[in-house]
């Protein structure tokens, strides 16, 4: 088994071709008034040559409909407008990266546009463009190379997928994406995961990209000796990486087997393209499914596939059979997926005589299988020249399939090449200068010396209050640019340590008390850096006992003008000790465990305790 990763990173700040926000905000219907729909088509590359995946993709004929909100896209993104300027804060980011993995960076950048016509960018392409070659990233099985270091635009979100109609929202296009792609040197998926583990530890480390669910995305690219090299693509979960591939590895052995049985029941014979027009035996059918589809203009042809009775049943995968794969190549040509032999047709609502008459009319020998397509006619024969074509290969197919969330993918087109390639005629090349080597070498300086300003901080901390820390995320406001490789909860936390706060104490406050209150539903957005450092220090100054921290901080998330004196003040919950706690233990008559009962967020237990034995002695 071979494998090679592409990890891709959105980065922070702008978009890549226009001054729009690169903030992604889901645009809520028609935001602003800017929305409207195009239909695509293919066009051949720089080289005469039609990409397969373009071709597949035109069939479908698709409607797309785009909205966008106020900010977060323009003319540029609606393709109304040429695109403007490379981003020279992104290009810097790419080239202190390529520093970074020791990539040999480019002398001229030529961005390059793919051609992509599933409606995921307005124009019919994405524009990319190489900034670097070679180099390594260091794992913990050793140093993996890297084959490029790209510069690209993010797709469009979708909203809503169907087959005649798909909506995309703007607000995710030309965001820009940095694209790492290893060399296939990978021998496991547990190789496959450490490598996505240490190129992302290194992105976070820039202080460049963009944090959060959705902002990195990694496809895997897996090849076994005797199946075929195939591009998995989207899968989001870092956990995912290691199941993702020994899946796939097992998907190719499986589909060998089975496809070698069905070789030898065939003994020479071919799968024909002959397709038969089933529609008048389900005339008094009491499938509502089929029923519904036919009064819908629908008509119900299928095919043939000799030698795989039996075998379009047999599992591929967890939750996934042979049967579901021949689904997948259909439902690229538009149609909602087939129905074969080795299912069982009562869920269909498919009776005992209309099946024989199929079989009937299919000419089924002993050995055969049959798929059934309920669709427009020409969506339903181009479905069913797909299946005959996947049936009619006894091999794994070079191609590009889509993660699921259980690890296992499933077909999306086949793989592109350079067929889809062409140059980007709107945007000037550029020449690298030393002056923008020597920017990046700044930059890459800068990180080293934060990451070594972060240890220091975090080196206080047990390992386990680290870890959360370092995984903590948008708790804190930020209320200026942090250092590289500084989230916001690591910058308040770096801020309160040096300001003399017990480390364990700030950072329980960050991964505890306020990760706690955002789960309860209360906003901590006007909680900053400053702000906790003046709860931090009036708690451990003894303005307030730790158990009050919570309640401190609740209230000061409701108002940035509220200190936490103030707050101590209004919740009555300024700290009672010394003198006046072992008055009032006297005077109210108290044990330890009714005086902690009573004044439980008032009284620091530690010093109660001592107050109490104290008294013993």
């Amino acid at each position: 088994m071979k494998c090679g990763i592409e990890i891709h990173q959105r980065l922070s700040g702008g978009k890549l071709f226009c001054g729009c926000s690169g903030e992604s905000k889901a645009a809520e219907g028609a935001l602003g008034g800017i929305s409207f729909s195009r239909r695509l088509h293919s066009v051949r590359s720089e080289l005469g040559e039609m990409d397969s995946a373009v071709r597949l993709e035109a069939v479908r004929e698709r409607l797309y409909e785009y909205s966008a909100a106020r900010m977060s896209a323009c003319l540029v993104e609606a393709d109304e407008e040429p695109p403007h300027e490379l981003d020279r804060d992104a290009l810097q980011a790419a080239l202190s990266v390529c520093l970074m993995l020791n990539s040999s960076i480019v002398d001229e950048i030529h961005v390059m546009r793919k051609n992509v016509i599933d409606g995921s960018n307005t124009s019919g392409f994405q524009r990319t463009a190489l900034i670097g070659l070679g180099g390594a990233i260091k794992t913990p099985s050793g140093k993996l190379g890297i084959q490029s270091i790209c510069l690209e635009e993010e797709s469009a979100g979708i909203v809503d997928g169907g087959e005649e109609k798909v909506q995309y929202s703007l607000d995710r296009l030309g965001i820009p994406l940095i694209e790492i792609a290893t060399e296939p040197g990978i021998k496991s998926g547990k190789e496959a995961e450490e490598a996505a583990l240490a190129i992302g530890a290194l992105l976070r480390k820039t202080g460049m990209v963009q944090r959060g669910i959705g902002t990195i995305r990694q496809d895997l690219n897996i090849s076994t000796e005797k199946g075929a090299r195939v591009e998995i693509k989207g899968v989001q979960d870092l956990s995912m990486v290691k199941a993702t591939v020994e899946l796939e590895v097992a998907r190719q052995e499986k589909i060998l087997a089975i496809l070698s049985e069905a070789k030898s029941r065939l003994k020479g014979r071919k799968i024909e393209e002959k397709f038969v027009d089933l529609t008048g035996i389900f005339s008094e059918t009491r499938s509502p499914m089929v029923s519904k589809m036919l009064k819908g203009g629908s008509k119900a042809l299928g095919i043939s596939l000799p030698g795989y009775a039996g075998l379009l049943g047999i599992e591929v995968g967890p939750n996934r059979r042979l049967g579901s794969e021949l689904a997948g190549y259909a439902r690229s040509a538009g149609v909602k997926g087939i129905i074969h032999s080795d299912e069982q047709m009562e869920k269909y609502g498919i009776s005992d005589d209309e099946l024989s008459e199929i079989k009937v009319a299919l000419s089924l020998s002993s050995d055969s299988a049959f798929a059934l397509v309920i669709a427009e006619e020409g969506k339903a024969r181009a479905a069913l020249s797909e299946v005959a074509k996947r049936a009619s290969y006894f091999g794994v197919m070079e191609e590009t399939r889509k993660a699921n969330p259980d690890g296992t993918s499933s077909y999306m087109r086949p793989l592109p090449g350079r067929a889809r390639m062409y140059p980007e005629t709107d945007v000037s090349h550029i020449i690298v200068t030393k002056e923008m080597i020597s920017g990046a070498k700044k930059a890459v300086k800068a990180v080293s010396e934060a990451e070594g300003e972060k240890e220091s901080a975090l080196s206080a901390l047990p390992e386990e209050l680290r870890a959360q820390l370092l995984s903590a995320k948008n708790l804190i406001m930020p209320t200026q640019q942090p250092k590289p490789g500084f989230t916001p909860e690591i910058s308040a936390f770096a801020l309160a340590a040096s300001s003399g706060i017990e480390p364990k104490l700030a950072a329980s406050a960050i991964t505890n008390t306020l990760a706690s209150l955002k789960r309860e539903g209360t906003s901590t957005k006007k909680i900053s850096e400053n702000r906790l450092l003046d709860a931090l220090s009036s708690c451990q100054s003894g303005l307030f006992a730790k158990a009050a921290l919570p309640e401190i901080l609740r209230q000061m998330c409701k108002d940035e003008e509220i200190t936490a004196k103030f707050a101590a003040h209004e919740l009555s919950l300024e700290r009672i000790s010394g003198a006046a706690l072992e008055a009032l233990i006297s005077s109210e008559k108290l044990d330890m465990g009714s005086l902690m009962a009573k004044y439980r967020l008032r009284v620091d237990a530690g010093e109660a305790q001592g107050i109490f034995e104290k008294r013993k002695g």
